[in-house]
């Protein structure tokens, strides 16, 4: 696998969860289990996948203990357990590193805390709850801004079944797929009348300039509900360097939700292959019912 243009993964685990509520009442979302493991360590193999030595989790005061506990050096029993060699392969290939957002005030804000962590180069932003079982976007992501310098985001084309939720990029064609990012439109709704649109599937890849733009965003008080959003800030960060939205067209699944949480745990499943015929056998009374 070619170099990457980053070395760091920024992972957002910091939020209330509220669409998979009453679960995650009791455990923060990035734990529910993917499968047979939890969203972040997903998250975290993924970033390995596309060259990232080290990650750092921007936490909440309830996933905070959780990381501790997870991510912990394994005790002697453990080490010969066959189940973990997945986690032990993160434990021996990355730094995980974790800092608090004391409040939530939304994605941007989350972010922001990343540079109190150290981190200053280019780097790999992921919403955990979303899920990809193909080629993960972060190589094409590495590829674009290898070429083009700046900044990418990762785009799916959807249609207007999304636009109540999905922020959508527009832009200027700039060949191979390509979109030059002008502006997005946070979740636009009916005000957005194209028969298709890019859609943002949480993955980006983003210069430490953008640290500055979401503290703009917050100087001049611009917050939905209270909170700073990603968005904004890259809209001010495409004005100041090149910034390009970038296709995938993989599979992935928003796990934010049940019916898509559903969905991406019984992808995961599938696509292990000494998975894959179990569960087959397992989900097939199911269906046939």
């Amino acid at each position: 696998m070619p170099t990457a243009p980053f070395e760091d993964a920024v992972i957002i685990a910091a939020g209330r969860g509220t669409r998979m509520r009453p679960s995650t009442r009791a455990v923060p979302k990035e734990f529910l289990p993917n499968f047979d493991r939890p969203l972040i360590h997903s998250a975290i193999e993924e970033a390995l996948a596309c060259g990232v030595t080290r990650i750092t989790v921007v936490t909440s005061d309830r996933s905070e203990p959780f990381l501790e506990t997870y991510f912990a050096p394994l005790d002697e029993e453990e080490a010969g357990d066959a189940r973990l060699d997945g986690l032990k392969t993160i434990l021996d290939r990355c730094e995980i590193r974790w800092v608090r957002q004391p409040v939530a005030k939304g994605t941007g804000n989350a972010t922001l805390y990343a540079r109190d962590a150290g981190v200053d180069s280019r780097f790999l932003l992921m919403l955990p709850d979303m899920i990809f079982t193909g080629t993960p976007p972060g190589r094409s992501l590495g590829d674009v801004v290898a070429k083009h310098g700046g900044s990418a985001i990762s785009t799916t084309t959807v249609g207007p079944e999304y636009y109540d939720g999905w922020g959508i990029v527009t832009g200027d064609a700039a060949g191979g797929g390509l979109l030059r990012m002008r502006d997005i439109l946070e979740k636009p709704g009916r005000a957005y009348t194209e028969p298709s649109g890019h859609g943002i599937n949480g993955r980006y890849v983003l210069t430490p300039a953008i640290f500055e733009c979401i503290e703009e965003v917050q100087r001049t008080g611009k917050t939905v509900r209270g909170e700073v959003n990603l968005t904004d800030a890259m809209v001010l960060l495409a004005q100041q360097e090149p910034f390009h939205a970038v296709p995938y067209d993989g599979p992935f699944y928003d796990s934010g939700h049940p019916v898509g949480y559903l969905q991406a745990s019984v992808a995961s499943a599938l696509a292990l292959p000494d998975q894959r015929e179990a569960v087959l056998a397992a989900l097939a009374p199911l269906l046939e019912g």
